[in-house]
């Protein structure tokens, strides 16, 4: 059977761990080529990049280390040389790097604003403008990013600021870069993390109570590969829900339509899947 991401080269921002490792792992099942960048270690001074690196490489994948920070150009320009220089080209960009704000949101300095920021909303800007000029000259590319409810439901004000401007980001690329055949697409995940450990029922949004009260970050991974695949590019400027065996396609911003699609499965999503039902969800 085809694989998915046959001859593509994946490079995934905080791939060390959680929803970014899981999207790693799995592109890499599908074929792709990854560059896991992390500049994490653990407390033994181990690298994150690294164990997911060799995890991959374990099941006779290629994948490269990168240990950049996403928080300046500069290190966005790394990165994405990192699979060029590894790989001779870059496809598919996951922006997965992440932090969180802990202290109370009167209490917080212009540093840690500055750092939830960084991270978040920089660093998919970063990545993303070293990763445009190469896609544009092999014309396509799929740009997939990492918002969150927490951009409308958090308590914290940079994680929130920081998640709806990645929003917003995406709606802008997804429109101006459609020309050149580059598709960007927004996943609003809920999984457990080492970043966030807990999983709460509902947000508040109206949503229904998620199914799996502790989805895992590899259920998230599937709707992802699927829009990274030639099987995803028709569809663009979207956002997406997803967590355990739960769906969300949200009414595209600023139109006439007042409705989302909500689906639920018992148990979690695969690629095969997802590659029958998201189309005519998604309207493409």
């Amino acid at each position: 059977m085809a694989k998915r991401l046959e001859g593509k080269v994946v490079v995934v921002t905080g791939g060390g761990g959680g929803i970014g490792r899981a999207v790693a792992v799995l592109s890499a099942s599908e074929g792709a080529k990854i560059v896991v960048n992390d500049f994490s270690r653990g407390p033994d001074g181990s690298s994150a990049a690294d164990k997911t690196v060799a995890e991959i490489m374990g099941s006779n994948s290629a994948a490269a280390a990168n240990y950049d920070s996403v928080t300046s150009v500069a290190g966005g320009e790394k990165i994405i040389k990192s699979a060029i220089d590894a790989f001779g080209r870059v496809d598919v960009l996951v922006n997965c790097a992440g932090n969180d704000q802990r202290d109370p949101n009167l209490e917080l300095s212009e540093e840690d604003w500055d750092r939830v920021i960084d991270v978040h909303l920089k660093g998919h800007f970063a990545c993303a403008k070293a990763a445009i000029p190469h896609m544009i000259k092999q014309q396509g590319g799929r740009i997939i990013n990492i918002s969150s409810k927490g951009a409308f439901f958090s308590g914290s004000w940079a994680y929130g600021a920081a998640k709806a401007g990645v929003m917003g980001l995406t709606a802008s690329m997804a429109r101006q870069l459609a020309q050149y055949g580059i598709t960007v697409n927004c996943i609003l995940p809920s999984a457990v993390t080492p970043l966030f450990p807990h999983s709460r029922k509902s947000s508040g949004d109206g949503m229904p109570v998620v199914a799996d009260l502790r989805p895992r970050p590899e259920s998230i991974a599937p709707i992802i590969v699927y829009l990274a695949s030639d099987e995803g590019k028709g569809i663009n400027g979207r956002f997406f829900y997803s967590s355990g065996g739960d769906i969300c396609v949200y009414a595209p911003p600023f139109t006439m339509s007042s409705a989302n699609t909500f689906i639920r499965k018992t148990g979690e999503w695969t690629v095969d899947e997802l590659s029958g039902i998201l189309p005519p969800l998604a309207g493409a």
